[in-house]
């Protein structure tokens, strides 16, 4: 693969470093996502550093950057009918988050992820058990996903230690199964899943970056990714396309290119595209509707894709769009601030109306403030009960 200083595509069997938790500034994730053909799925983030913390890349650019291992989280949305249904944005204490990169085991507040391969597959299995701010039913449920081991292709390099940014595709065609509940709530999916990690030892803001599009697409037999990453706003951008064959054979498309359908801005005043289409050479290759905006912000989106083939394939797929200079901004902090619950400090008054189950959220907010009421009416003014 053509690599660029902008990222670095390395084997499935490299494992990060683990002075990347040391690297001020930089980032560890893990990511998974699930979807099925009727816009139902989720996707699961648990990460060291993640750049969208409130406070995390302004520290960076103040220079005061801290360390990833100060600032874990984990992170869970749920769509229904093409819809965000389901959500929290959990930030750690540093001791309540453990990771094992022997034997990719974690620990993340009551969470359990582990990952192994056996027999030239890999299995991945995540056990949730998380507080739902304004609410006394927690969230549990299992997670599972089950795939052919990717294999690397030639192009592909250790990054060696402490890398810009290391990207790396774990698995290739895979089915995933979801079964959660939250008191009344109940989510099954069942569908092609998805999953990839990435590890930096500098801020995202800092990787030379303008904007990047990534998505993901399952089609019969194989997995289709791309990651499009401009350097300047205007600029043309990087294309990376990948092939996942359901043997887990990995093919870099080095010809791909992009045509980009016009403009819109969305409320938080971040540019997307409401299509792209993908080109090898001068042959089409994808098509790419942002069918459903699940996740909106001033410096972030996500969808649920709906793409098609030039043979007439179409399948649901999942994108995303990030403008990393956007990340973090004073202006837009307090509204992130209203998503995050940090489970071992203070929260926004709004927090339960952003988390949770999109059903019942403004009673859950009128629940907290009235239960908040209470408690301080019931405090000394020592502050002893």
């Amino acid at each position: 693969m053509s690599q660029t200083s902008l990222i670095c595509l390395s084997p499935p069997d490299h494992r990060l470093d683990r002075a990347l938790l040391d690297a001020r500034g930089g980032f560890v994730w893990w990511y998974v996502d699930l979807v099925d053909t009727s816009g139902n799925g989720l996707v699961l983030i648990w990460s060291y550093g993640l750049p969208f913390l409130p406070g995390y890349a302004q520290s960076a650019r103040d220079g005061r950057a801290p360390a990833p291992r100060e600032r874990p989280s984990i992170n869970l949305s749920v769509y229904k009918d093409g819809e965000l249904d389901f959500y929290l944005l959990q930030e750690l204490a540093p001791d309540d988050a453990t990771w094992s990169s022997d034997d990719d085991t974690w620990s993340f507040g009551d969470c359990r992820m582990q990952r192994r391969v056996e027999d030239g597959r890999v299995y991945l299995d995540v056990e949730l058990d998380c507080p739902v701010d304004g609410s006394d039913e927690r969230l549990t449920g299992r997670i599972e996903l089950d795939g052919v081991c990717r294999q690397p292709c030639g192009e592909e390099t250790h990054p060696g230690e402490l890398p810009h940014h290391d990207w790396t595709p774990r698995v290739g065609p895979a089915t995933g199964r979801a079964d959660l509940t939250q008191g009344e709530h109940h989510w099954r999916i069942d569908g092609r899943a998805y999953h990839d990690r990435n590890g930096g030892s500098v801020p995202q803001h800092d990787l030379g970056m303008d904007h990047w599009i990534w998505g993901r697409v399952p089609l019969e037999g194989r997995e289709l990714i791309y990651y499009l990453l401009w350097e300047e706003a205007d600029g043309e951008p990087i294309c990376l396309g990948l092939t996942i064959d359901d043997d887990g054979r990995t093919e870099f498309l080095e010809d791909v290119r992009v045509e980009l359908a016009s403009p819109r801005k969305n409320m938080g005043g971040l540019r997307w595209w409401p299509a792209l289409e993908l080109f090898r050479g001068d042959e089409p290759w994808l098509g790419v509707r942002h069918h459903d905006v699940v996740d909106s912000g001033p410096f972030y989106m996500r969808y649920l894709t709906e793409v098609t083939t030039p043979t007439g394939e179409s399948a649901r797929g999942v994108g995303e769009l990030c403008e990393p200079d956007r990340v973090d901004l004073h202006r837009h902090r307090p509204l992130v601030r209203m998503r995050v619950h940090n489970t071992a400090g203070d929260n926004s008054m709004w927090l339960p109306l952003f988390t949770g189950p999109k059903r019942g959220r403004v009673r859950r907010l009128l629940g907290s403030w009235l239960n908040g009421r209470r408690s301080d009416e019931n405090r000394s003014p020592g502050g002893a009960r």
